[in-house]
């Protein structure tokens, strides 16, 4: 199993979302691990990206 970024629930990342990067935690979301990295925002928001948009989405 595959236990990197971004596999790791609970590692802080950041997405790129209405042009800025937020900040928060990866959770298990939809089709987590299977093509969708999703975040927890430090404000309490998911947002997600497609896997394949590493532009999008970074650690911190």
């Amino acid at each position: 199993m595959n236990n990197k970024f971004p596999y790791v629930i609970g590692q802080r990342a950041a997405i790129f979302h209405d042009g800025k990067w937020n900040e928060g935690k990866i959770v298990e979301g939809y089709r987590f691990r299977d093509g969708i990295v999703t975040i927890l925002t430090d404000d309490g928001r998911k947002l997600w990206c497609g896997e394949a948009r590493k532009e999008l989405y970074r650690e911190l």
